[in-house]
């Protein structure tokens, strides 16, 4: 055989054996892992909240290849289950656990609304007042010379501590500032009411099995005598103008019968009275006691709301005339402003001048003067030696029985001086007596 055609056939080998090569890679290409997965329908901005109503029109299920997910990625639906998302998700992305979240989320009653009520831990039952819990709203008011105490609100169906809308793991909330409630508006016109009126109020935790009989005695209408007085008579008025009393609701006609004429025709209602309003200032942050009533803190801390006259009767539409005066009881936000919460700070007390006089001291007795301390005098003995040049005097000490020692040399003249007796002093006091 030829050496060409040999070379032909080892690269003819060669291009088969890699054919099968790449022709078996592709194949293994073809067989990827697949899987299904939950993705958006549709691009879903952020704070979407995923409701079951809506979970079939904001979610589907996709198959892609397992190797290009996610590492955490949401794959039950119950799990997307009125959660809000904390940021956009693009149609057919997947769901991360972590933009996702709970909070946030305040659901209503139908016919409720929410009103915030502030309100500290002594009186919300120490903190075990929680979303979902049932209270009393109780109220204290001093009305002449009576103070009184009744439920301002009952059974009402708490729906947020702070910002939180679910319970706490330790089941208290030791830091609470507010509590919201699902309210209808005649409940939260009440509510202002007895804020105006300055009535301490507090939160009575309902047992969770206590029936409703007993809030069958339960009457507005007695709620709001309590909270009136005298010199000032109040009312709730809501929004759809309505009056003080509820109005009952018009009893079905009957149908008339075929032999009897037909009923005349129905008079058209009347029109709704006209309500009149005024603009009162309403607090848009809370404003704490004793604080002073500046112009800046007039155009920060409050707005301009027109509310039935009626309702907002002491109500301060100015606050100009109360500059240099303090909020004596403070203001919460949305209340409004009366008479009776300003006022001059209290003066200080006049207080007598003590004179102190300055503290006399005794004289000091006289020191007693010590006596002189007795002097002992030492025996001495002079020996004469007689020489040449004269006499001298030896004298001689005893400084302890027995034992005698040299102290001086003199001559007879100083010896005859030292012996002599001294002569005596004059005593002052002697020469005063003569």
């Amino acid at each position: 055989m030829k050496q060409k055609n040999v070379i032909l056939m080892v690269v003819a080998v060669g291009c088969g054996l890699v054919a099968a090569f790449l022709t078996s890679q592709m194949s293994a290409k073809g067989q990827v892992e697949q899987v299904q997965v939950l993705v958006a329908a549709k691009d879903l901005p952020v704070g979407t909240l995923i409701t079951r109503e809506d979970l079939d029109k904001m979610v589907k299920t996709k198959t892609v290849p397992k190797e290009g997910l996610p590492p955490t990625i949401v794959i039950n639906r119950e799990e997307l289950l009125d959660k809000k998302l904390t940021r956009p998700v693009r149609t057919d992305e997947t769901f991360n656990p972590s933009d996702l979240t709970k909070g946030g989320v305040v659901t209503l009653p139908d016919g409720y609304d929410m009103v915030s009520l502030q309100v500290g831990v002594a009186n919300a039952a120490a903190g075990f007042v929680g979303p979902g819990s049932r209270v009393n709203v109780n109220a204290t008011v001093r009305s002449g010379n009576k103070t009184l105490a009744f439920p301002l609100l009952v059974n009402m169906l708490v729906v947020a501590v702070d910002t939180n809308t679910v319970g706490s793991k330790e089941g208290t909330y030791p830091s609470m500032n507010t509590v919201s409630f699902a309210v209808r508006e005649k409940e939260a016109l009440l509510l202002s009411l007895a804020k105006s009126r300055g009535c301490t109020i507090e939160l009575m935790l309902r047992h969770p099995n206590k029936s409703n009989e007993s809030d069958k005695s339960y009457n507005m209408e007695s709620v709001l005598a309590m909270l009136s007085d005298p010199d000032n008579q109040i009312g709730v008025r809501p929004s759809d103008g309505g009056g003080d009393k509820p109005v009952p609701p018009t009893p079905p006609k009957p149908e008339p019968k075929i032999e009897t004429p037909p009923a005349p025709p129905t008079p058209p209602a009347p029109m709704p009275p006209v309500v009149e309003t005024r603009k009162v200032l309403i607090a848009v942050k809370e404003i704490a006691p004793n604080t002073d009533v500046t112009k800046d803190l007039i155009a920060e801390a409050f707005e301009l709301k027109e509310l039935p006259k009626d309702l907002a009767v002491d109500a301060l539409g100015d606050l100009t005339d109360a500059l240099g005066q303090q909020f004596k009881t403070g203001v919460a936000k949305g209340q409004w402003v009366t008479p009776t919460m300003i006022g001059f700070a209290p003066k200080p007390v006049p207080q007598d001048k003590v004179e102190i006089k300055p503290e006399v001291k005794p004289e000091p007795a006289p020191k007693e003067v010590p006596p002189p301390p007795v002097v002992v005098k030492k025996r001495t003995h002079d020996v004469a030696v007689h020489t040449s040049n004269g006499t001298v005097i030896h004298r001689f000490e005893e400084v302890k029985p027995g034992v005698w020692k040299k102290i001086a040399e003199l001559t007879p003249e100083q010896a005859s001086k030292d012996e002599a007796p001294e002569t005596p002093k004059a005593d002052p006091e002697s020469k005063k007596r003569d």
